[in-house]
């Protein structure tokens, strides 16, 4: 399932360069992290920096919507419900690997 409630098919993520999907993984990866052990900062600083690469790498399409919807949840929520943050964050990792 996606973070929309809809069943996910194929990945958007296989259309992205291998570089484009590490770093983006890399800093969901590590927001989960940093958030999982009470570190909102630094977790949103790693969901910073996948924004910015959201922004400037992936062209658009369902897969970036749905990676800038779970981009603002997280930013909403890392600081008062960081459980909620980390699944945002394990499930935008699972989206971007192909």
């Amino acid at each position: 399932m996606s973070m929309d409630g809809l069943p996910r098919g194929v990945s958007d993520a296989i259309d992205l360069p291998a570089r484009v999907r590490e770093s983006l993984e890399a800093s969901f990866d590590d927001a989960r992290t940093a958030v999982r052990a009470g570190d909102a900062e630094t977790a949103l600083e790693h969901v910073e920096t996948a924004s910015r690469v959201l922004g400037h790498k992936v062209p658009p399409s369902p897969l970036k919507e749905k990676l800038k919807h779970g981009v603002t949840a997280v930013e909403r929520t890392a600081a008062d419900e960081p459980l909620v943050a980390s699944e945002y964050l394990r499930l935008m990792s699972q989206l971007v690997r192909p």
